[in-house]
């Protein structure tokens, strides 16, 4: 198949429903290097360049529980019930005549998130809704990436970004729109922020198969923004050994 912007953007967004565990070699300015397996929903295993276990397992945030107070001799208001997720594969989303994903189902229980290691970049980088909207795509062309079809473009940020975590903290697009997406009154900017210089744009591949982020490049700009490469090594592999057998706490 033969990309174009509109199905890039699709790709991005449609990874909640492409993979349910994926073996990666990972390398990034945020983790450095390390080998990760991850299976959905909300379990991560990493094993790091010193060959240390990471197990991280849920939800990267957590959730705040409503108190209700009343006057005395009020009756009390029924229970709030506890939140109960629903997962993005138990949903089945519009999709497009290519199999991708039209658009994402929102609701207050749909849980979208993948575990974090070391920041947002690593939740961002496995489902890069972020990058299916509000970004400018360029010289889209397919690729190999790690011996597997990739889609790879030059992209940059336009007003209305949304990255999972913005503010010039994690985003996957370092930019002026990323930063004012979480700060978007000139007096909410640090004033040592105020000119920063930023990256060009970004090379951007993505894995075609999972819609995974497997090279995130800087072009241009300074010599530290953030950047990021995935090597894919197996999709939806049987690892339930690994998981839950001894040897990887």
């Amino acid at each position: 198949m033969t990309p174009d912007p509109d199905s890039f953007l699709a790709l991005a967004r449609s990874s909640p429903w492409r993979w349910t565990t994926l073996h990666l070699a990972h390398r990034s300015g945020f983790a450095g290097a390390c080998e990760a397996w991850i299976r959905r929903p909300g379990a991560l295993l990493v094993r790091d360049s010193e060959g240390r276990w990471h197990r991280e397992s849920g939800l990267p945030y957590t959730r705040g529980t409503l108190m209700v107070f009343t006057a005395e001799g009020t009756p009390p208001p029924d229970p709030v019930p506890e939140h109960t997720s629903v997962l993005p594969h138990q949903i089945a989303p519009p999709l497009r005549a290519d199999g991708l994903v039209e658009w994402r189902p929102e609701r207050l229980d749909l849980d979208y998130d993948d575990p974090m290691y070391t920041n947002y970049s690593w939740v961002a980088m496995l489902d890069p809704v972020e990058l299916s909207h509000h970004v400018a795509v360029d010289r889209l062309r397919t690729d190999v990436v790690a011996d597997r079809p990739a889609w790879r473009a030059d992209l940059r940020a336009l007003p209305g970004y949304d990255p999972r975590c913005g503010g010039n903290c994690c985003e996957l697009l370092y930019s002026e729109a990323g930063m004012r997406a979480d700060l978007d009154e000139d007096e909410e900017v640090p004033p040592s922020w105020r000119g920063r210089s930023y990256p060009d744009h970004y090379d951007v591949a993505l894995d075609v198969q999972t819609g995974v982020v497997v090279r995130c490049l800087p072009v241009g700009g300074p010599d530290d923004a953030p950047w990021l490469e995935n090597d894919i090594l197996e999709v939806d592999a049987d690892l339930d050994d690994l998981f839950d057998g001894p040897g990887t706490s």
